[in-house]
């Protein structure tokens, strides 16, 4: 009896490792039809690609490593193509017989983990045609553009992308009008640290005084790697936290280029937001960097063509 029940559980035992093997991710084996940079960051970022294609632009340029070519490339195999033919065996399984009237008929979009090419769509080809590759785009011409050759069924993000001269720190930008998600704002206290230390962390900027500082120290290593950490030079360390809440809350945000290339890229807003809007919030983050500081402003919404701005 005591010899069956071992058997049992070494069975058990191996119908759990092999549960667990086959969910396991091979990371080499993922994005080999990449450029091995690009390929890399997204392995290190423990990125799948069922994933990408419910990132928004801005998600996928915020990973270290990817900028706006990466984006291009990325988009061109991980784009869901909204706008595709149906393809022969969809044809012949929506036709079919043996389909009966509590079915649906089989998408025509691929399935978000299938690898394919974006680049053929018929949707990104008529908007590619709108875009002059060659001209620069004054701003308000920019954003009437970008609206016109928008692909999406959801509201997009509009994403600024930057190339910059010499790599700078940080900037920070008053935006006139809502660009994005709205920022959470959190100010350091023994109630904060507490959940810290729980693991629970619902701000996106945390402001503290010099004097809080060494007790925030041992949370360096948890709110470091997620760019949440307090410092002077982000102006997130100040001797009136209240006051600079409000600027935040205000429209005030911090912006930086990636951590190893001149590059930055900045949600600038949405396309449902008024043009006057947009160009407003453009206009005070190129006023903010500075036109010298730039090498190339591209802007893009979430799928679309890059449209190249006019630098004064």
């Amino acid at each position: 009896m005591g010899k069956k029940k071992n058997v049992d559980m070494s069975a058990e035992t191996t119908v759990e490792k092999k549960v667990s093997k086959k969910a396991m991710v091979i990371w080499e084996d993922l994005y080999t039809d990449l450029d091995g940079r690009i390929a890399e960051a997204l392995r290190e970022a423990r990125v799948k690609p069922e994933q990408l294609v419910t990132m928004s632009d801005g998600e996928i340029t915020a990973i270290e490593g990817i900028g706006e070519t990466g984006l291009e490339e990325i988009r061109a195999k991980y784009a869901a193509d909204i706008n595709a033919e149906p393809t022969q065996n969809s044809a012949e399984l929506s036709d079919s017989s043996e389909l009966n009237e509590t079915q649906s008929p089989v998408s025509t979009l691929r399935p978000a983990n299938k690898r394919h090419s974006f680049r053929g769509g018929k949707a990104i080809r008529t908007a590619k045609s709108k875009v002059d590759r060659t001209k620069t785009y004054s701003v308000e011409d920019a954003v009437k553009l970008v609206k016109d050759v928008n692909i999406t069924k959801f509201d997009a993000s509009l994403t600024l992308h930057l190339n910059l001269r010499e790599k700078i720190s940080r900037v920070e930008v008053n935006f006139p009008f809502v660009a994005g998600a709205k920022k959470r704002v959190a100010i350091a206290t023994d109630e904060l640290l507490a959940d810290i230390e729980k693991g629970v962390i619902d701000f996106d900027i945390l402001l503290t005084t010099p004097a809080m500082m060494p007790r925030l120290a041992k949370h360096a290593r948890v709110l470091g790697p997620k760019g949440l950490m307090p410092s002077p030079k982000s102006g997130t360390v100040v001797a009136s936290p209240e006051a600079k809440k409000k600027e935040f809350e205000g429209g005030k945000t911090v912006v930086k280029p990636e951590a190893k290339y001149p590059l930055m890229h900045v949600t600038v807003g949405k396309l449902s937001q008024k043009s006057e809007e947009l160009v407003a919030n453009i206009e005070a983050l190129l006023e903010a960097v500075k036109a010298k500081n730039i090498d190339k402003a591209v802007l893009a919404s979430t799928m679309s063509p890059g449209i190249k701005l006019q630098l004064n």
